[in-house]
């Protein structure tokens, strides 16, 4: 019997050690794959950005098998903080990169999910399991069409779609306690309470690294490298996932108290930094999330809504002309009430017109590494690096039938959670105003690859895992 025992155990380790091996390697030939792309000359700074790749991703890996609980909200905070790290390795060897290693730092960490993923496959939800095969299949064929045209940038574009994805079956197949999800929300409150404090410092400030990376990244909608006069980006990529990243989250503190770092003081201070960043698309995401919640919460929770609504307007109507920055935030909320006079927003629409043409040619659309920040790897004079609309962008890039497929997933899901929030009164109500936000704001961006990404597929998950007993009464 200790002989059979000892087997097991054996076998347990040998299956446990094998999607760790697949894991760690996949990890490091991105990373090396990226490295030689990168500028081959700059030998010591590559070799520091690798070995913080390594490190990051043995935690990640420590985490995935000892500490599954943390392990979200690790990956979470990598993808806020890369970008940071980033600027500041181009500011020490005083040498600016458009794609680096450590821009895949969030991607190779995120793939250690995948070891659970594998271990736990059996238990996903069927739901869950059509929702993956729809995604996989829109993404297989976006790689396949495009990896010929566009080449590294059709890889990059990949794994930046597929990889937030996997923490919603991650968190589908581990079947944690609600008291994990709650820690879970309220670590997004505290990553974006860190967010909003340095990008306030930044705003006020403006350290060499950030602004090292305003003066060769060639942003100019940015504004001016100097104090106060740019819009917050903070420790992530550019004002544009910054506001969606802080909108999300602030709607996540205003919600519920449970989910809040620091009280009122944290959020109100995430509340500033979005104000800071200017970015429209964040301020129309919280308002939306928030609007959402109320018409589907209890109505014990509406009252502690409305009412902590009230505090955070009574403080935008008072505190804000005394705080910097203020005329820029004011000028740029005055622009919501008249868009149509508005200068980017009349581009939109001049856009989103000749983009509909280009569809109409190419009805199969051009694969992944077509559109988004992935194209500069490539160079690719055929690609979109800005695409203002993101139902457009997912027509462009995997064609009518495919890209059809996926926006009607996300509204049935939408539909899905409207349902069962008549039952489950708390995850699925914040997984559908977050959904309806992220149909709204397809409006403008395609936020669905990324760190938004991450966090709408990881509040989706919360809910898929918080009603397993409730779903056959809405089957």
């Amino acid at each position: 019997m200790e002989k059979v025992n000892r087997i097991n155990t054996m076998n347990s380790s040998f299956r446990n050690i094998i999607p760790i091996s697949i894991t760690l390697s996949g990890a490091i030939i991105l990373g090396l794959i990226i490295g030689v792309l990168c500028s081959v000359s700059s030998l010591h700074m590559n070799l520091l950005q690798f070995t913080i790749l390594l490190f990051m991703i043995l935690i990640s890996l420590y985490l995935s098998i000892y500490r599954q609980n943390q392990l979200l909200p690790f990956i979470v905070l990598v993808w806020a903080l890369s970008p940071e790290v980033r600027r500041i390795i181009d500011w020490l060897f005083s040498t600016y990169s458009e794609v680096s290693i450590i821009s895949i730092l969030p991607h190779c960490v995120s793939l250690t999910l995948l070891i659970p993923i594998i271990k736990n496959i059996r238990s996903i939800n069927k739901r869950v399991k059509v929702i993956a095969i729809i995604m996989g299949v829109t993404l297989a064929y976006g790689f396949i069409i495009g990896f010929p045209r566009y080449g590294m940038s059709s890889l990059f574009e990949l794994l930046n779609y597929a990889v937030p994805f996997l923490t919603f079956i991650y968190i589908s197949v581990c079947n944690l306690n609600i008291d994990v999800r709650y820690r879970w929300l309220r670590s997004l409150s505290f990553i974006g309470v860190f967010v909003s404090v340095y990008g306030i410092y930044q705003y006020l400030i403006l350290p060499e690294w950030d602004q090292f990376w305003m003066l060769n990244a060639g942003m100019k909608s940015i504004g001016a490298p100097e104090p106060q006069n740019f819009r917050l980006f903070s420790t992530i990529n550019s004002p544009g996932p910054t506001g969606v990243f802080l909108g999300i989250t602030l709607a996540i503190m205003t919600v519920n108290s449970r989910w809040r770092a620091f009280g009122l003081i944290g959020t109100m201070l995430v509340g500033f930094a979005l104000l800071l960043t200017l970015v429209r698309s964040g301020w129309i995401a919280y308002i939306v999330i928030i609007l959402a919640y109320l018409f589907r919460s209890q109505l014990k929770n509406k009252m502690m809504l409305i009412t902590v609504l009230a505090v955070i307007g009574l403080a935008y109507q008072f505190l804000l002309p005394l705080l910097p920055g203020a005329s820029s935030i004011t000028s740029r909320v005055s622009t919501l009430s008249s868009l149509e006079d508005d200068h980017s927003f009349n581009e939109r629409i001049s856009f989103a017109s000749n983009v509909l043409s280009s569809i109409k040619e190419n009805p199969i659309g051009r694969g992944l590494g077509s559109t988004g920040i992935s194209s500069k790897i490539s160079n690719n004079s055929n690609a979109v690096t800005s695409f203002d609309n993101g139902f457009l962008n997912i027509f462009y890039t995997f064609g009518l039938p495919l890209g059809l497929a996926l926006i009607v997933t996300l509204f049935y899901l939408a539909v899905y959670f409207f349902k069962l929030s008549r039952i489950e009164k708390e995850f699925s109500s914040l997984s559908f105003a977050i959904i309806v936000a992220i149909l709204f704001l397809l409006t403008g961006s395609n936020i669905i690859p990324g760190i938004a990404g991450v966090l709408l597929w990881l509040i989706i998950g919360l809910t898929f895992i918080s009603t397993t007993k409730l779903t056959g009464k809405l089957s």
